[in-house]
């Protein structure tokens, strides 16, 4: 140390600079191709309220179609099962194709797509609504909403599940049949959710004999937004003894945008990767039945004009159920290819599923249906009968009086007035839904199959793991489509 000290000191030390090292310049953070934003959509209601739906309340609805009644008995919470959790969460994909896709923790729901036309422009093509209380009223046709536990129709709500043997009585929620879960099925609960990487993962436990189902069932469901445009969807379902399932998902779509309404629903050419179709009855159940496409009006196995192809159905639009061709051992194959030529959006839609229920919005409401239902020879019953109890007023007591107006104001506001059947249904920006204004492409099992021998299995067992994957994949035509 002191011989350093010295050489320091005589000045034989050759100095040595240290170069100067330069931090490089900072690179500009990369934009992400999909970026997932997590916000709140609203909280669920403490209780069900009930209140009974008048001529006023109608009145009311042409405006703005807003019900806080939930469809049932009344409970807490209608994720009590799962959750009882009240906040309602919102994610939302954003891809660098302009791309947006938002999905809602209630009933695992799809609320929007926005995708982008030939042209560049973006616009959302899924129907749904604005505020949460919207998605509660009983008049939500399950837009864009998961459904389970078996989707479709169960025919007068009963089945045989086997090897057991036992037949179970289900909820019988439309016309004495089971439908889409039944009362309070997975679309009208409160799922639990986290992320992991872009995607988000949504669980819920259907506990035994929910809507007489038997066994417990814990059910999740992924939603992912590739950059590629594509939103995948993928199902699985563990049980605690043998039941059915049968989930799917259900947007109502129209690519020239959710609102843009029937003419533009025609102008959309369809392609369905089908070969035969489920036979139904007049009351729209499965007989069991295939029949095959070709000569018929089923026939989308070439592009077709859906315009071409509506008056060809007796039924004033498509319901139907079709058997979808897959190769022995595919995974996921091509069911249907939907193509809106002046915007040239095409969406083609993939699944590991047997069946597609393709629907054309058929119960949406009518305008061209508009029906008095109560004409005017029942009002001038109710006036001459007004005229009598005025009468027989006059020689009651002054508090009788008063009960027997507040008991006809009641009448006239629930009895009184004129009722119509159609009620227009208002969704997001005011946009007015209205009957084959929208179309359905749901990949599922067939519907009843667990009532039919030569229909696909639809029994899950424990040990077993039901898996449904779905992609809609979403792009656009370059030139003209010929």
């Amino acid at each position: 140390m002191a011989d350093e000290a010295d050489e320091r000191a005589s000045g034989d030390v050759v100095s040595q600079e240290k170069a100067e090292v330069t931090a490089p310049d900072p690179e500009p953070p990369k934009v992400p191709d999909v970026e997932l934003i997590v916000d709140g959509f609203g909280f669920m209601p403490k209780s069900a309220p009930r209140k009974s739906r008048t001529s006023k309340d109608s009145d009311k609805s042409l405006k703005n179609v807003k019900e806080h009644e939930v469809p049932g008995t009344e409970y807490s919470s209608p994720c009590v099962s799962s959750t009882n959790i009240d906040i309602v969460r919102r994610y939302t994909w954003k891809t660098k194709n302009r791309m947006n896709v938002q999905v809602i923790t209630y009933g695992a729901t799809i609320t929007a797509i926005k995708v982008p036309d030939k042209k560049g422009v973006p616009d959302d093509i899924l129907a749904g609504f604005d505020t949460l209380e919207e998605y509660f009223q009983p008049r939500n046709p399950y837009f864009g909403s998961t459904i389970g536990r078996y989707a479709n129709y169960i025919r007068d709500a009963t089945m045989v599940v086997k090897p057991s043997g036992r037949m179970y009585m289900l909820s019988s929620n439309k016309g004495g049949h089971h439908y889409h879960g039944g009362h309070v099925g997975f679309d009208k609960v409160n799922w639990r959710s986290y992320i992991t990487g872009n995607k988000v993962i949504m669980s819920h436990v259907s506990e035994r004999f929910h809507e007489g189902y038997p066994g417990t069932v814990m059910v999740q469901v992924a939603f992912e937004v590739t950059c590629e445009n594509t939103l995948k969807i993928e199902m699985r379902c563990t049980t605690s003894e043998p039941t059915i399932v049968n989930m799917s998902n259900m947007p109502y779509f129209n690519l020239a945008g959710h609102h843009s309404g029937t003419e533009t629903m025609f102008d959309h050419i369809i392609t369905i990767n089908a070969d035969k179709y489920t036979v139904v009855d007049d009351d729209g159940l499965v007989t069991g039945e295939k029949k095959v496409v070709g000569g018929t009006p089923y026939d989308f196995r070439v592009p077709r004009v859906l315009r071409s192809m509506m008056p060809r159905i007796p039924m004033g639009g498509y319901d139907v159920s079709y058997c979808i061709t897959q190769g022995t051992e595919q995974d996921i194959a091509f069911q249907a290819r939907v193509l809106h030529p002046l915007t040239g959006r095409v969406l083609e839609v993939y699944s590991n599923q047997p069946g597609m229920q393709f629907y054309t919005g058929n119960l949406l409401p009518d305008p061209d249906r508009i029906v008095e239902m109560e004409g005017e020879e029942g009002e001038e019953g109710e006036d001459a009968q007004g005229e009598k109890e005025s009468e027989s007023e006059s020689e009651e007591s002054e508090s009788e009086k008063s009960s027997a107006r507040e008991e006809e104001e009641q009448d006239d506001a629930s009895e009184g007035k004129r009722s119509y059947g159609y009620v227009p249904l208002f969704g997001k920006g005011g946009a007015l839904y209205k009957k084959h204004g929208l179309f359905c492409l749901m990949p599922q099992n067939y519907p009843d199959a667990i009532n039919h021998k030569n229909f696909p299995n639809s029994v899950l067992n424990p040990g077993e793991t039901y898996v449904h994957k779905i992609q809609y994949k979403f792009g656009h035509l370059l030139g003209r489509y010929v």
